[in-house]
């Protein structure tokens, strides 16, 4: 069982204005902390969950959460060579790292 589960979730809105899935994690000795998801992670976690909603999502391990984040994150990674701008920060790869 997972350390921690999605106990509900919310549509919030991000310093942009564009709406974000707000999803609260709740941690094995009862805390909470929340993650917010823009809608690229939002949507790979509800396809990963094959939810329709997030209604559905209740109970779903935060594994699913961070795996979302990171797909939605990966969509952003530049290819070798290039540097690409993404959520404030510059990735480079410029060859001379793995």
């Amino acid at each position: 069982m997972s350390t921690a589960v999605i106990a509900a979730t919310r549509v919030g809105a991000a310093h942009d204005g564009a709406a974000e899935l707000v999803v609260t994690l709740r941690h094995a000795g009862g805390g909470e902390s929340e993650v917010r998801l823009d809608e690229p992670a939002a949507a790979a976690l509800l396809d990963a969950c094959g939810a329709a909603g997030t209604e559905e999502l209740a109970g779903v391990g935060w594994e699913r959460v961070r795996d979302a984040l990171s797909n939605s994150w990966n969509r952003l990674a530049a290819p070798t060579g290039h540097a690409e701008q993404g959520h404030g920060i510059t990735v480079r790869n410029n060859g001379t790292e793995p």
